[in-house]
């Protein structure tokens, strides 16, 4: 009988192993596997190029204006649900979360995950894939420079 529960356990283990693998699989393949490698990593000095008071932004923050990037950051949800949201906001570090006052607004992305996604809400360094627009946004927590329709978030590794 131990034997027996054992081995259900293994096969348990191994389905949930093989369906994450598939699942991961189905996320990359629906998001399409050039998108995300050929997505541009933009990082927070770029982003802090714009000046958020004129509107002016760099001939090389304009370039980024509707194209597929990766941006690292972290995750401030701004839904209720603890596990999974649609939107959120990327900020360059933990400390800047939206207290008063909030970061800069060209230190803030905000993110609206793809319409067929959500995004699993993580407490650590995450990259975001997205296409991403300059263009500001007033919310709730304040504004931010930048907006990006999200498509895949993942660990930063």
């Amino acid at each position: 009988m131990v034997q027996k529960m054992a081995t259900s356990r293994i096969v348990l283990v191994a389905g949930a192993f093989i369906l994450s693998l598939g699942l991961g699989f189905l996320l990359f393949k629906s998001v399409g596997s050039g998108a995300l490698v050929d997505a541009t990593e933009v990082d927070w000095r770029t982003l802090g190029d714009l000046d958020y008071i004129t509107g002016e932004a760099t001939p090389n923050l304009k370039s980024l204006d509707g194209k597929m990037v990766k941006i690292p950051g972290f995750m401030v949800p701004l839904e209720d649900e603890q596990k999974a949201v649609k939107t959120f906001l990327l900020v360059p570090s933990p400390q800047a979360c939206i207290h008063v006052p909030p970061p800069p607004p060209n230190q803030m992305v905000l993110i609206e995950m793809d319409a067929s996604r959500d995004a699993k809400v993580e407490f650590g360094p995450i990259w975001v894939y997205g296409t991403l627009k300059l263009h500001s946004k007033r919310h709730l927590y304040g504004e931010s420079s930048f907006q990006m329709v999200g498509v895949a978030i993942e660990p930063y590794r």
